[in-house]
């Protein structure tokens, strides 16, 4: 009780450590009367009548304890299915003792004394000692030592006819082993337990209406209870099949579709020993999946234990922000290649950075024939690959092929993912565009005479962040087309004043020389 008023527990999803509410919760728990119940001391009885030992029963209030034992190791086992079967098996083992005690329990109101051995309760009769030789049985019959009886000529299926003779025999070749009371008591008990409540039967007859009614009481606990717990046998059995009986209808899948697109022999097999793989690693198909069901908090705090060593040791990501490094683990994404997959090759657009978790790669020639180094398990490359740098060999290209020796896991990081998350930490983001060049410059890989740096960190923008600038672009020559359309319909607009003055003007003028020629002809007239 001290114990159980000192544990702690969830309380709106927040863990209770203070002892008085802790102590307080449990007081007035109905689990507290149990407790106080289950220590009464009925013990105390015992002094008076030795005989009364069912007056501690009480201690089985505290079963439900174990209850709670279970429920706790069922969620903490890596080997739930064996525990499960292990929890069945200590329950048929303990219906079998109680039942045995109370088997025994009215054998001794009965009398365990009885020599008939076709007596329904026990008797001594029933589980004689164990008679053994003393000599080497193993040895023949001619041999000095006389170690085995002589049943020449003689009928061995009716030994009845000279069983004197055999256990004169016998006599002096002979020991018993004499085994104590109880574990007679005991095995015998148990053994008629377990035939009564499987209800395998073979048992005899009961003699009185105590003994029939243990019977009856018997049958129906096998016919309920072992039925439960033969279906919870089917059940876990089932649960332990089930990832098998999957495996086995998807492979089944791939073999017809392989066969049905007349695949290459060398292929399937390779095929085939990937699933195998795949199947006894336990391997998950998407951990992405696997790990949904945590809160991200917990489901990062295990991808940093799983990756954050590695990912502080790749000379792009020293001394970056644990921030930043713990949104880059959160996208990194499981692959697996079997024996002789490419991870890459020479010349192909690097748009990842890859993390060797478990196995080896062999860095080959193009032609894959010459092995120019290997990388193991912690190993990173293709780091220059994750930021979008523009220009020749700015780590757009892989420059050697990497291919796997055997299965290899390897974790990937995808240019994509690591824009998105340089867009909330535009400062980190031009800190490693920068300590990327400078890569670069000291291999020898950049032109400074060709690239323009400043292009360079508009590259590594995300397409959010180009699609803006280009928006703004977009912007500024709208602005500046509506300014020159308004000096234009300025300008119009004056061009127009202006044309209409100088066709008045022309006009005033074609009307005076018509009326200055008018005036001629009539003045010549």
């Amino acid at each position: 009780m001290f114990i159980q008023s000192r544990i702690s527990y969830i309380h709106d999803g927040i863990a209770a450590v203070n002892l008085k509410i802790q102590a307080r919760r449990y007081f007035h728990s109905y689990n507290f009367w149990l407790d106080i119940g289950s220590i009464f001391p009925f013990d105390f009885l015992l002094i008076y009548r030795g005989d009364i030992s069912l007056v501690r029963l009480n201690r089985l209030l505290k079963s439900y304890r174990f209850n709670y034992f279970i429920d706790r190791t069922e969620i903490r086992t890596n080997w739930p299915n064996a525990f499960k079967i292990f929890v069945l098996i200590m329950t048929c083992v303990v219906l079998f003792h109680w039942n045995a005690a109370a088997y025994f329990l009215i054998s001794v109101t009965s009398g365990i004394y009885s020599e008939d051995p076709d007596a329904w309760q026990f008797t001594y009769t029933k589980i004689a000692d164990p008679v053994i030789p003393k000599c080497n049985t193993f040895l023949q019959i001619s041999d000095s030592t006389g170690c085995s009886f002589d049943e020449a000529g003689r009928n061995v299926n009716n030994r009845l006819e000279y069983i004197d003779e055999m256990m004169r025999y016998w006599r002096n070749r002979s020991k018993v082993l004499k085994f104590p009371n109880f574990s007679k008591e005991y095995a015998l008990s148990i053994y008629w337990s377990s035939l009564t409540l499987t209800t395998k039967g073979q048992q005899p007859y009961p003699m009185s209406s105590l003994e029939d009614a243990l019977e009856v009481i018997d049958t129906l606990i096998g016919l309920l209870i072992f039925a439960v717990i033969v279906g919870s046998v089917g059940s876990i059995i089932s649960t332990m099949n089930k990832e098998k009986s999957e495996f086995q209808e998807i492979l089944d899948g791939i073999k017809f579709y392989m066969n049905y697109r007349q695949v290459d022999s060398d292929i399937q097999k390779r095929v085939l020993n990937c699933c195998d793989y795949i199947h006894d690693q336990g391997i998950s198909k998407d951990e992405t999946a696997l790990l949904d069901g945590l809160p991200r908090k917990l489901h990062g705090q295990l991808a940093i234990h799983l990756h954050m060593v590695t990912l502080q040791h790749v000379e792009l990501l020293q001394d970056c922000e644990q921030g930043l490094l713990y949104d880059l683990i959160l996208r990194l994404k499981f692959q697996l290649f079997g024996p002789n997959d490419y991870i890459c090759r020479r010349g192909e657009l690097a748009r990842e950075m890859y993390i060797v978790k478990r196995g080896q790669l062999n860095c080959v020639s193009d032609d894959g024939k010459v092995v120019l180094g290997i990388l193991k398990e912690g190993a990173v490359f293709g780091q220059l690959a994750i930021l979008n740098l523009s220009g020749k060999c700015g780590g757009k290209k892989h420059t050697m092929a990497i291919r796997s020796i055997g299965y290899t896991d390897v974790y990937i990081l995808r240019l994509e993912d690591v824009n998105d998350v340089l867009q909330e930490y535009p400062l980190a983001r031009r800190n490693l565009t920068q300590k990327a060049i400078k890569m670069l410059r000291d291999d020898g890989f950049w032109n400074n005479t060709i690239i323009n740096e400043e292009k360079v960190y508009g590259s590594t923008s995300t397409l959010e962040e180009q699609l803006d600038g280009i928006a703004g672009t977009i912007n500024t020559l709208s602005d500046e087309i509506n300014r020159l359309y308004e000096i234009f319909d300025n300008m119009s607009l004056d061009f127009k004043q202006r044309l209409t003055t100088l066709e008045s003007a022309y006009k005033t003028k074609c009307e005076r020389q018509k009326m200055r020629r008018q005036f001629i002809i009539k003045y010549k007239h």
